[in-house]
């Protein structure tokens, strides 16, 4: 029986699945130049490291009305036998392994329509959710291909993109645009991969490489004999993940616990961090790193590695290994259960 490797992801509060062989990387959505004679669904080109890359809204290539980008959105970049193509999604889910056997074919409620027209490939379930599976090939399909052009102009004043978004939200679109479009890592030296994630109003920035994923809170069961930091476990997948609350440890004000969490591992123990918001991926030259001051030093202590810019503010950076380790969050009470 055959599998399919499914990247899934939710646009809108549905959820779809790409074949996963075809998708090359997913990033945070960045600006978008406008591209003159192209579908109205495809709503901008961006530079991916010097290689142009059009960008359709799934949400217009549906037929529904327009709707304002976040910077939340993400772009899942498609390579086909047309080229490469940008998603705009809602948020990535991760890869899932699916039964050939478990796709059912997609309703056809226009059987006269051919060719690219038709973008459902079938449907199937996973877990209690239903997921829509896109042919990529289709997808990726443009009727008439336009120009596209290395040389390309920021949007005019007149022009942004996403002219709703606050002056702000613009910088951060336009710095990921510009981070993307740099040539490849290769060419400039090693850079660090930080997630970028808010806590307490501030911007905290953790290496990727001892990030296992992202994900929502979901319902925490209670841990006996735990102190506060320790906020309860909770069931990803089947793996149990103990999450924590890292507020008193980088002495910020207590407050309720924020609705993300970002899953590391400590040895064979998966620990989920509580934190506001997961905002952005960033990969900075080891030059944009600067020394933590003492004072910030002091506040945090060790864990922190340095700060660095990001949007306007000051991020400070984590050692996520090291914060984990804390020998004061390392938990030695037993529990003992009596039979009733």
């Amino acid at each position: 029986m055959g599998f399919l490797s499914l990247l899934t992801f939710e646009l809108d509060g549905a959820r779809f699945g790409l074949d996963a062989t075809h998708v090359c990387e997913s990033v945070w959505l960045p600006e978008l130049t406008p591209v003159e004679e192209a579908p109205p669904w495809v709503v901008g080109l961006f530079s991916l490291r010097g290689r142009i890359v059009p960008v359709t809204d799934l949400h217009l290539r549906f037929g529904h009305p327009a709707r304002p980008y976040s910077t939340r959105d993400q772009l899942v970049v498609l390579e086909a036998d047309h080229g490469p193509m940008g998603v705009i999604v809602s948020e990535v889910i991760g890869v899932i392994e699916l039964s050939a056997a478990a796709i059912q074919p997609a309703p056809q409620f226009d059987a006269a329509a051919s060719g690219p027209a038709h973008l459902v490939a079938g449907e199937a379930r996973v877990g209690d959710e239903l997921v829509t599976l896109l042919d990529v090939s289709r997808l990726t399909h443009l009727p008439e291909a336009p120009a596209l052009t290395e040389a390309m102009q920021p949007p005019t004043p007149a022009g942004h993109f996403c002219p709703e978004a606050t002056p702000a939200e613009r910088a951060l679109f336009h710095a990921r645009a510009m981070a993307l479009r740099q040539a490849a890592v290769e060419d400039e030296g090693v850079r660090i991969g930080l997630a970028v994630v808010e806590l307490g109003g501030e911007c905290f920035g953790v290496e990727l490489a001892a990030v296992q994923e992202f994900c929502d809170i979901g319902q925490l069961a209670p841990i006996p004999c735990c102190p506060p930091h320790i906020l309860g476990a909770m069931n990803l997948r089947g793996d149990l993940v103990t999450l924590i609350d890292p507020r008193a440890a980088l002495n910020l004000p207590a407050a309720s616990r924020g609705d993300k969490a970002v899953v590391a591992r400590l040895g064979e123990q998966a620990v989920g961090i509580a934190v506001d918001a997961v905002h952005d991926v960033v990969y900075l030259k080891q030059e944009e790193l600067q020394a933590p001051p003492a004072a910030l030093r002091e506040r945090g202590g060790a864990e922190i590695t340095g700060t660095a810019a990001y949007a306007g503010r000051t991020m400070t950076v984590l050692d996520l290994p090291a914060l984990l380790a804390r020998e004061d969050w390392i938990v030695n009470e037993s529990v003992n259960f009596r039979e009733g």
